[in-house]
């Protein structure tokens, strides 16, 4: 039966887009939920039914980029062949039917730092797909942070341990750096002194490199070892250092916090945060609060390896080292606020799981960490994630997200309005859309009404008349709702 309600999804979106569309995200959010089904056939059919949408839909499926993404590069991994190439299929098809900066933002978010290789090589290839598509001269004429967030991740991705990854992030940055505009976005960028390193070898030698690796037996230590491959390893990365014994590479000319010793430490501390033991686990806790107030440099270049550690313990099982956690990324914070943006997006979505919690220790410290963020870092940056959790998450979280969402909206508008208007009015249409008389979202739980009318509000606030404008296109009940909210008080 299931099966059937998919292939019915399926002809919706050839023949009947008009009718699919008016309760497009509660459909998309049932697809996705039996992508993970036990049977095989049922989740092939869903992940089949998740390219057609992407197919026939193309942009109107911008809202669920970033969970499909997600969802879809987890599977690519599967052990089942089958699900695994309709994954990647799907995959494909989304990057080329979105809109590219929410397929770009969603690969970097979802693949950059997953565990497993396949996933970081799907991402990475995905990567050069987007670029390529969008045009060098569009990305570079567009957002800054956007433009870094693509940079950043190809380096990262040239120095993965597997072959194919790494051929990827060199071909983004091989697309990116002969291009005449990326010399000026370089001298305007806050890129860090080892990236400007790996450009640089980028521009000597090209993909040459990088093609031998492709071509070459895949004896990962044969080839990582070799002094051709040496200057490009610049940035101590975790999976970097599962590789051979290090060579001489390309260094910058000033003191670097990356000698053998800083390597070390860097080691040495993600050893701790990723302990058996839970006291151990504290311990690489306090030792990382240590180093943030005593050498924060070395944090900053080793941010997301660090981090690829620290994450973990922010949902970790035991209850101790969870608030404990919280409560030091809170200190964290305003001390690396200039380097998260490159965490930032998955920060959000572990911290804001926590906020679901039973205990009153981890919930508390959680929402200090978000009220931490919105007044230490570019609330811009937090714009798009936090709109994005609001949908993907239920139970009081919701309700504490649109309220901060409330916030940032107050914040970022007159700076940005287009951005607000891209991220927040959806999630207004989305939670008026499906609110019911008592306040309660469809399937959800806890009473969204004073949150969503707060929402309301401060987009009335700074969008004035305009908003009513852009609600003309909704169902009529959802704009009766608003009318209330926004003539109504508080």
């Amino acid at each position: 039966m299931k099966r059937k309600g998919l292939s019915s999804v399926r002809r919706l979106a050839r023949f009947h887009q008009e009718i699919l569309l008016t309760r497009l995200h509660t459909v998309a959010l049932a697809v996705m939920e039996e992508v993970n089904n036990l049977r095989s056939k049922v989740a092939r059919s869903a992940i089949l039914t998740l390219g057609e949408l992407f197919s026939q839909l193309r942009r109107s499926m911008d809202q669920e980029v970033e969970e499909v993404a997600r969802i879809l590069l987890h599977r690519t991994s599967d052990s089942n062949e089958f699900i695994r190439a309709e994954a990647v299929k799907a995959l494909s098809t989304m990057t080329q039917s979105a809109s590219p900066s929410r397929v770009l933002s969603a690969l970097i978010a979802g693949g950059l730092n997953h565990r497993n290789s396949t996933v970081r090589k799907c991402a990475a290839e995905n990567l050069v797909l987007v670029v390529d598509h969008v045009g060098v001269d569009r990305l570079l004429s567009g957002r800054r942070d956007l433009v870094d967030q693509v940079v950043q991740s190809a380096v990262k991705f040239s120095q993965d341990g597997n072959q194919e990854t790494r051929f990827y992030g060199k071909k983004v940055l091989n697309m990116l750096v002969f291009h005449e505009e990326f010399g000026r976005y370089q001298d305007r960028s806050l890129l860090s002194q080892d990236v400007h390193c790996i450009i640089s070898a980028i521009k000597q030698r090209g993909l040459q490199d990088a093609s031998l690796e492709l071509l070459s037996p895949k004896d990962g230590r044969s080839r990582v070892n070799s002094s051709s491959n040496a200057q490009e390893d610049v940035l101590t990365t975790g999976r970097a250092e599962q590789d051979s014994p290090r060579q001489p590479r390309l260094v910058p000319q000033q003191p670097s916090v990356r000698s053998a010793e800083a390597v070390e430490q860097v080691k040495q501390l993600n050893k701790m945060l990723t302990a058996k033991e839970f006291q151990e686990r504290m311990r690489g806790i306090t030792q990382l609060l240590q180093l943030c107030d005593g050498n924060p440099r070395l944090l900053t270049s080793n941010i997301v390896d660090i981090f690829d550690a620290f994450m973990p313990r922010l949902q970790d099982s035991n209850k101790k080292v969870n608030q404990f956690a919280l409560q030091s990324l809170a200190a964290i914070i305003p001390v690396l606020r200039e380097d998260l943006h490159r965490v930032l997006h998955s920060m959000v979505i572990i911290v804001t799981d926590n906020l679901n919690s039973k205990n009153m220790g981890i919930y508390t410290a959680a929402t200090r960490v978000l009220d931490t963020l919105i007044e230490h870092t570019d609330n811009l940056l937090l714009l798009q994630p936090f709109a994005s959790r609001v949908q993907f998450i239920s139970g009081r979280a919701r309700q504490d997200i649109t309220e901060r969402l409330a916030v940032l909206v107050l914040s970022v508008y007159r700076r940005k309005p287009q951005a607000v208007e891209r991220h927040v009015l959806p999630v207004l249409w989305y939670l008026l859309g499906n609110m019911t008389g008592n306040g309660v979202i469809r399937g959800g739980s806890g009473n969204l009404r004073a949150a969503t009318a707060r929402l309301a509000k401060a987009l009335h606030q700074e969008m004035g008349t305009g908003l009513q404008e852009y609600a003309q296109s909704q169902p009529a009940h959802v704009t009766k709702t608003l009318r209330h909210f926004t003539e109504k008080e508080l």
